[in-house]
């Protein structure tokens, strides 16, 4: 698991309309686990909040951010970080 993986993770959630429609199917945080094996992208609750803090300091302008935190969202809608293996 590692931080980098969860930096990964949200910029693939946010650039690849098949990989975010593949979220969308997930019904458990097992499934969820899951995924995140089949794509080689594993990462706990704490490392994704790390890699949603790291990446929020990159934003320049606030459409940047905007993005961010709707992808944040997304992810919170799906699994939320509680259901996420620490």
């Amino acid at each position: 698991m590692s931080i980098a993986n969860a930096v990964k993770f949200m910029k693939k959630t946010d650039n690849d309309s098949c990989f975010r429609k593949a979220l969308y199917k997930l019904d458990s945080a097992k499934d969820f686990e899951d995924f995140q094996i089949r794509e080689n992208l594993e990462f706990s609750a704490f490392e994704l909040e790390e890699a949603f803090n790291y990446l929020h300091t990159q934003c320049q302008f606030a459409e940047e951010a905007d993005k961010l935190f709707n992808v944040k969202h997304l992810l919170d809608l799906i699994v939320p970080l509680t259901d996420i293996k620490l």
